[in-house]
Order: structure tokens, then sequence, then C-alpha cells
């Protein structure tokens, strides 16, 4: 049974991308907590010293999970308008140990409107690896039904190469407003071939266009005043297309005191006959005010595919230093300048 499911997985997931099979990029439910992912015009937007880590483990009860983490970290030169970022991350998927690492720096630049509204441009050059395992695959003519026994050696082809290397491009665009934030990115802009076969034909990775926004409510207005209690409404958006997927998610949150608690839902559509996957995420964390956030998300998919095994779980800690921010900060990782924002 496991050679079974070893063969099937390959061929979805290895097999597809000669015929134009796009997955999609790896996703996180709080994207908002991973900004550099989202955007390259996020690099300094808090306008003071960031670090943050971001971890997910998607369907662990299929015994062949998904899992991603990442590292970053982001500053702001204010002499000069210029925010500047690095981060690491890496995506696993474990039967057949298709991982992919990599590096990013990002730098942008910040274009006052006026005294409360901002224009930022980035962009960002990574170098991506890309590798997997093919010790655990059987394929057909490695099966011997009568002797039931099983060949070494195999006829069909594999890959030359089990790792590559290849660069990664994106830029975006930020509009900040007091209260709101809109921005537009879009990445893999040249397009790399991820493939394995020396002579593969359309694995080039889809660029992928993201719009996604925010809107900021302060409910107590004595929230900046020593001591008193915090309240904050806010809602987030993402709408991303990528190949023959687009994919909503929206979040809204609240923040009371320390405490932050929101439920999102999320739908993916393939313009295919493949059914929609409907999913709805809840968030559970809190926002010191020593400048540490932590949160955690729980994904559940609505579709008739659910079960206990096709959930996701997500943890993400960022630390801000505020010592360096005029402001309160509250439950989004994307600033304005003013006593409204964040």
């Amino acid at each position: 049974m496991k050679n079974i499911k070893s063969l099937m997985l390959f061929i979805i997931c290895f097999l597809s991308y000669p015929v134009g099979l796009k997955a999609q990029d790896f996703q996180f439910t709080q994207f908002y907590a991973a900004p550099l992912n989202l955007s390259p015009a996020f690099a300094g937007a808090m306008e003071t010293t960031r670090v943050g880590i971001n971890y997910r483990k998607q369907w662990p009860g299929l015994g062949y999970d998904f899992t991603a983490s990442g590292v970053y970290y982001d500053n702001f030169i204010e002499e000069t308008n210029v925010g500047f970022g690095l981060s690491a991350s890496q995506f696993s998927e474990s039967l057949l140990n298709i991982r992919s690492t990599d590096i990013a720096g990002y730098i942008s630049y910040k274009l006052l409107l006026n005294s409360e509204s901002f224009l930022r441009f980035g962009g960002q050059l990574g170098l991506v690896n890309r590798s997997l395992t093919l010790q655990e695959l059987v394929f057909g003519d490695q099966i011997d039904l009568l002797n039931q026994t099983i060949n070494p050696n195999t006829f069909d082809v594999l890959p030359g190469e089990d790792s590559k290397w290849y660069p990664d491009i994106a830029f975006g665009a930020l509009l900040q407003v007091p209260d709101f934030w809109f921005g537009i990115s879009s990445s893999h802009v040249s397009r790399p071939n991820i493939g394995f076969l020396d002579q593969g034909i359309g694995n080039n990775l889809p660029i992928k266009w993201d719009i996604h926004g925010g809107y900021v409510k302060n409910l107590d207005r004595r929230m900046f005043k020593s001591g008193e209690v915090r309240k904050v409404f806010s809602v987030s958006f993402n709408y991303k297309k990528q190949g023959t997927f687009q994919q909503i998610e929206v979040i809204p949150q609240v923040q009371i005191e320390n405490f932050i608690g929101g439920i999102g839902f999320r739908n993916i559509t393939r313009f295919n006959e493949l059914p929609d996957q409907n999913s709805i995420n809840a968030v559970l964390g809190f926002s010191l005010l020593s400048g540490i956030t932590m949160a955690y998300s729980y994904d559940y998919m609505l579709n008739k595919f659910s079960s206990p095994a096709h959930v996701s779980h997500e943890v993400s800690i960022y630390f801000t230093d505020l010592r360096r921010k005029k402001f309160m900060q509250t439950i989004l990782p994307c600033p304005t300048s003013n006593s409204r924002g964040f």
C-alpha cells in the first residue's frame, strides 16, 4: 500500500509539471504576519527593527504532510527613506522529501504623499534550492506479481539531477493611509524553471499576483495612555492568482488588552473540473507592550473532502523594537505613521 501511495503521489507531484499542471506557492494563513513573503514593499514598513518566525504544518493526519518555516528581519533607515530586509525559508513534503530552501534580500523606498500618506516600492532578489529524494519510489516495471518481489532497477526515465538552484525575483507596491493599507505584488517574474528532467518542457513556475489590504480601527482612543485597556478591530484580505489557481482569504480580528482573536475564511478556486476548496481559519494570540506578538491559527476544510486529516496548524512570532516607534503597535504588522495607525 505504501508503494502504491508513493507511485500515485509521484505522478501527481512530479510528472504533472511537464504537462502544465502547476501548483501554488506554499501559503501562510497569517499572511499579514509573514510580511516579506507577502510583498517586498513591506521591508522596513514598520520603520523600526523587526524580527519574525513563521511555522506551518499542513494536513498532518494524512501521514505525508507538508511543512513550511521561515525567519525574517527588516529595518528602516530614516535618513534615506530606505527599508531593507533578509529572509530564509523552507518548504518540505515528507513522502518524496521534496524540499525548497530559499534565501532572499529586500529593499524598499518610502515616497511621501502628504503628512499622513505614503507609497512604498520594493524589490526582492532570492536564491532557491529545490531537491527531492527518489529512493522510496517503486514503479510498475519493478513489481513481479508472480514471485511477489520488487526489482531494484527500473526502465522509467528519472531526473538527471535531484537538486537544482535558480534565482527568484519579486516586486511590490504598498499604499499606507490613516487606518488603511493596500498593496499589490508579483512574484517569480523571471518564471524560473523548477523541473528536474534534463529536457523538461513547461516546468516554468507561473507568476504569482497578490492584491492585499487591511483596515484597523481603534475602539478605545485612550489606548495610548499608560495603563488603559486596548481595544482594536482589524480586517485584512489577500487575493492571489497563480497559474490555474486563484485564492481569496479574509480575516477579521479583535484585540482586547493583550489578547487577539479572529475567525477568517479562505476560498481556493481552480479553473477546471476540480471543486473549490473552502476553509475556516481561527486565530488566537497575544500582543505585549514589550513588542512581542505571538499567534496560533487552526484551519479546517469545509468541502466534502474534509476530515480530521485535512486540518492545518500555524504559529507566528515576531518582535518589534517599540523604542524606535512613535506610536503603539496593534494587530497587523503594516504600519502607518500617525496615532490612528499601527
